[in-house]
């Protein structure tokens, strides 16, 4: 850190001792190992007293170690011990307030200034600098070391170094509190895993206390000494309380005192004195308390009015009875057997994740619940094609819940489907946008010639039913997409089981992808112009015409489909289409199974036919 440039010279400090070896014991006043030995003296050098100041400021800590809470915790720690020395502390909290309001929001805009400047922002005249050089926890053998280091400037007002001091606290963890203050922080050990931590809070506690003991003071007005503070501790260490809660405060000092503690936003709080110098006391939580990062003050005051007070270092309190907002931008996408679900978070800023679960019906109870800390999950082995009803809450570090955010989500193949919007009944003339039709919406029906726009999208679920009227059609610019299968096929017939003339006229380019498509009874179920459509796992039965016509440039895929009863050939090849035939039964077609009048020779070797491919229920260039 850097002191004024005009304080005289530095004044000598020993070199550091070496480590004497301690073995971890259990006390009667909290969970801390032996009492730590110091790795050197406490080297100090005072100048006369009458230049001693008589208002102090302790200015934030640099801190040189990686551990980011020892900003916080070494430096009130120090203040809580110094405060019982003869002068006028400025509480840290109003330090901090008055260098905020000055605009000195951080470790190089305070040293930029000098202790001048700095007293007067302050109204002070005495300054105490100081560097965080130690506070961590290694593991040497069997023990669990800890180590506290700081170095300390006093200066007065004429800018002299009144006293300064380097010293490193260590002591190795370990013991087990029995007294009453002591089993509140055991409980936050148990609940919180904290002991490391608290150890290191209890070095620096040793370390400002043996700092306290030399650091220089003037003669008190009485000549009576304050009572003495150990200990403060409360049971909301690192944690988010809300109504319901109870927070218990100890305080630990001098036996026979009149002990409160003091929360700002709650108030002061009575504690009884439950052992000799244990003084214990509790508040349950009301909905009206919400507090952000207040300290927890235990004070004991003597006969003589003479008081003491004491910051718990442990950590501040925080309650929060605010519930947050709901999410945002609530949406899902398909997956195969699975559903991402997406949202944004709320503008609170003290979200800690969120409850998710999803429902079967759009009222049922859960079928499962989860619990996620990022704004997306996936819920998976989901049945394809069913539609779950999914809810959404956020919940703050308190466990306050928002108000619940619903979505529907539907499983599939295509991403697309959850996002897509169910087509009006019957099928309007012109399909535009993401669409789907799903089993819920039976039957649909086709009563004109419609069509799937150039930016349009069509998915068809399993177990739909299509009922198609005569001279009606659909024909396709843009993409369409069955996922029909051998147990719930997609049904295209008639009202009336009557021939119906068309089905589909395939003229895109874009993706075409129909599984499970059952039509019977048409003129022509499906024609085929342009693009690279698969049609597969399909059943056209009985068509009046031909089951299939490809033609113009068209390069289809048709596998593993029947192709049966056609009356004026089961397929017909013109222009310079190139089908590809996979796996397809062909029977009973009249009088051809396939006629081919395209340039190209069409192979329809992996195929089955009854009666038998041959000359004379195959006609064209064929190779069968």
């Amino acid at each position: 850190m850097r002191f004024p440039s005009k304080l005289p010279a530095i004044l000598p400090i020993l070199t550091i001792i070496a480590l004497v070896s301690g073995c971890a014991v259990s006390t009667d006043s909290i969970v801390m190992g032996s009492r730590a030995p110091i790795t050197g003296k406490v080297e100090s050098k005072q100048r006369p007293e009458s230049n001693l100041p008589r208002t102090v400021a302790v200015l934030p800590f640099t801190n040189k170690t990686d551990n980011e809470f020892a900003f916080t915790v070494v430096r009130r720690t120090m203040v809580n011990h110094f405060s019982t020395k003869n002068y006028r502390m400025l509480h840290w909290r109003d330090v901090d307030n008055r260098l905020t309001l000055a605009g000195l929001h951080n470790a190089a805009a305070i040293e930029a200034k000098s202790s001048a400047e700095l007293r007067q922002i302050l109204g002070v005249d005495g300054l105490l600098y100081g560097d965080i050089t130690h506070y961590n926890k290694t593991f040497a053998g069997i023990y669990a070391q800890i180590a506290v280091g700081v170095e300390l400037r006093f200066l007065n007002a004429q800018d002299e170094v009144i006293w300064e001091v380097k010293n490193v606290q260590r002591s190795h963890a370990g013991g087990v509190s029995t007294n009453p203050v002591g089993l509140i922080m055991n409980a936050l050990l148990a609940a919180k895993h904290l002991r490391g931590d608290i150890n290191l809070y209890r070095a620096a506690d040793d370390l400002g206390r043996d700092l306290a003991k030399e650091m220089p003071e003037p003669q008190s007005v009485s000549q009576r000494k304050k009572p003495v503070i150990t200990n403060v501790v409360h049971s909301g260490v690192d944690q988010f309380l809300k109504y319901g809660d109870t927070l218990e405060i100890g305080v630990a000092g001098a036996p026979g005192m009149t002990a409160v503690a003091f929360i700002d936003g709650i108030g002061i709080l009575d504690l009884i004195e439950e052992e000799p110098g244990q003084y214990i006391g509790k508040v349950a939580l009301d909905k009206k308390h919400n507090l952000d990062d207040i300290a927890v003050i235990g004070r004991l005051q003597d006969d003589f009015g003479q008081t003491s007070s004491w910051v718990s270092p442990y950590g501040l309190l925080n309650v929060d009875n605010t519930p947050p907002g709901a999410v945002l931008s609530l949406q899902t996408e398909s997956r195969n057997s699975a559903i991402k679900v997406n949202w944004s978070a709320p503008t609170d800023g003290d979200i800690a994740g969120y409850t998710i679960s999803y429902a079967n019906t759009e009222t049922g109870v859960p079928a499962k619940s989860f619990q996620s800390s990022d704004s997306a999950i996936t819920l998976e082995k989901l049945r394809n094609f069913q539609t779950v009803y999914i809810s959404v809450s956020a919940f703050d570090r308190a466990g306050n819940l928002s108000e619940t955010a619903k979505v529907a989500g539907t499983p599939a193949p295509d991403p697309r489907f959850s996002g897509a919007t169910n087509v009006s009944n019957p099928l309007p003339t012109n399909i535009a946008g993401i669409n789907r039709l799903m089993p819920e919406g039976n039957p649909y029906y086709l009563r004109s010639k419609s069509k799937v726009a150039t930016d349009g999208v069509l998915l068809i679920a399993p177990g739909v039913e299509i009922i198609v009227s005569p001279n009606a059609r659909l024909s396709v610019l843009g993409e369409i997409h069955a996922f029909g299968n051998k147990e719930h096929p997609v049904i295209v017939r008639d009202e009336n089981g009557q021939v119906f003339d068309e089905f589909l006229l395939l003229q895109s380019t874009q993706a075409i992808n129909l599984q499970g498509l059952n039509i019977r009874n048409a003129g022509i179920p499906i024609q085929i112009t342009a693009g690279r459509p698969l049609i597969g796992n399909c059943s056209l039965i009985n068509s009046a015409f031909n089951a299939l016509t490809i033609s113009g440039s068209a390069r289809p895929v048709i596998r593993n489909c029947t192709i049966s009863g056609t009356k004026a050939s089961g397929v017909i090849v013109s222009g310079q289409a190139q089908p590809t035939f996979e796996k397809n039964n062909f029977s009973y077609n009249e009088p051809f199974h396939l006629q081919n009048g395209s340039t190209y020779q069409v192979d329809i070797t992996d195929n089955t036919f009854t009666p038998a491919a041959s000359n004379m229920t195959v006609l064209g260039d064929v190779n069968y």
